[in-house]
C-alpha cells in the first residue's frame, strides 16, 4: 500500500505536467515546468522521508547540471537568431531551391541530410526550426514538413548537440567510460539498419502516394546510407561527432 502511495506520489508533477500542456488552451511550458517543479518539491518535502538538508542539495545539484544543457539550447537559439537577422536563412533558401527541383531530392538533401547536420551541431529542435522553414518556402505543407524533419530526426538524435544525449546523458547513470562507447556503437548500428524504414515513412507523411517516393527508391537509399555509413564509423571513435561529420558529408555527397 505504502508503495503504491510513493508511486502515484512520484507520477503525479509528471501527469500534472502532461494534463497542463495538453488541455484546451493548455499552459505555456514556461509556466507549466515550474509549477510541477514546485509541486514535486512540496511532494518531497511533506511526504518524504529525506532530511532537508538533502532536498536542498538536490535541488542545488540539478540546476547545476540543467546548466550544461540549457547553455547547448542558448547557443542553438542564438545561432538560429543570428542566421536569420543575417539573411543567412534567405540565401541559405535560395541556394537550396537552385539546386534541384525534383520534391524528393529538395526533402532528402533539406529534411535529412542538412536536418542531420544541424542536429549533430545544435541538436534541441533547432533542426526541425531551421529545415520546416525552408521546405515550407519551397512550396511544402508547413504541417507535414514538421513531421517530416521530426521524424528524420530520431536517427541523428543519439548524437544530437554534439553527442550530448550520450556522454551528458549516460554519465549520469555513472556508467563505465568503455560501457558508454559500446552503448553509443550498439545505438549508431541499429539507427542505421533502420533508417532506410524511417526515411520512407516520413517522406509518406509529405508526398502524396508511395508511388511517387518507390520510384526514386535508389536515390532515397544512397541518400539515406549517405549519412547514415559515416554516422556509424564515426560513432567508434568518439560520440562529439557522428551526426555532425555524418550529416556533412551526406549533404556534400548529396
Amino acid at each position: 500500500m505504502i508503495a503504491t502511495y510513493l508511486l502515484v506520489a512520484a507520477y503525479a508533477p509528471l501527469v500534472l505536467l502532461i494534463y497542463l500542456m495538453v488541455k484546451p488552451n493548455g499552459m505555456a511550458s514556461s509556466k507549466a515546468l515550474p509549477l510541477c517543479a514546485l509541486v514535486a518539491y512540496l511532494l518531497v518535502i511533506f511526504q518524504g522521508h529525506s532530511p532537508l538538508a538533502v532536498v536542498h542539495a538536490s535541488v542545488i545539484q540539478g540546476a547545476l547540471l540543467a546548466l550544461t544543457p540549457l547553455s547547448i539550447i542558448a547557443g542553438a537559439i542564438f545561432l538560429f537568431l543570428c542566421m536569420e537577422k543575417t539573411g543567412a536563412l534567405s540565401t541559405l533558401k535560395n541556394g537550396l531551391n537552385k539546386i534541384s527541383q525534383n520534391k524528393v531530392a529538395q526533402l532528402m538533401i533539406v529534411g535529412w541530410a542538412f536536418t542531420f547536420l544541424i542536429e549533430g551541431a545544435s541538436g534541441f529542435g533547432t533542426p526541425a526550426a531551421i529545415a520546416a522553414p525552408i521546405l515550407f518556402s519551397l512550396g511544402f505543407s508547413p504541417v507535414k514538413v514538421a513531421l517530416f524533419c521530426l521524424v528524420t530526426n530520431t536517427i541523428p538524435v543519439i548524437f544530437g548537440a554534439m553527442g550530448t544525449p550520450v556522454w551528458f546523458g549516460m554519465s549520469l547513470l555513472s556508467l563505465p567510460e568503455a560501457t558508454i562507447t559500446d552503448i553509443a556503437k550498439l545505438a549508431a548500428l541499429i539507427s542505421t539498419l533502420v533508417a532506410p524504414v524511417i526515411v520512407f515513412l516520413a517522406l509518406r507523411l509529405v508526398l502524396p502516394s508511395w508511388q511517387a517516393i518507390f520510384r526514386h527508391w535508389l536515390f532515397i537509399l544512397s541518400s539515406t546510407f549517405a549519412c547514415t555509413l559515416p554516422f556509424l564509423a564515426l560513432s567508434f571513435f568518439g560520440v562529439e561527432f557522428p551526426s555532425l561529420l555524418g550529416g556533412g558529408i551526406g549533404l556534400i555527397v548529396l
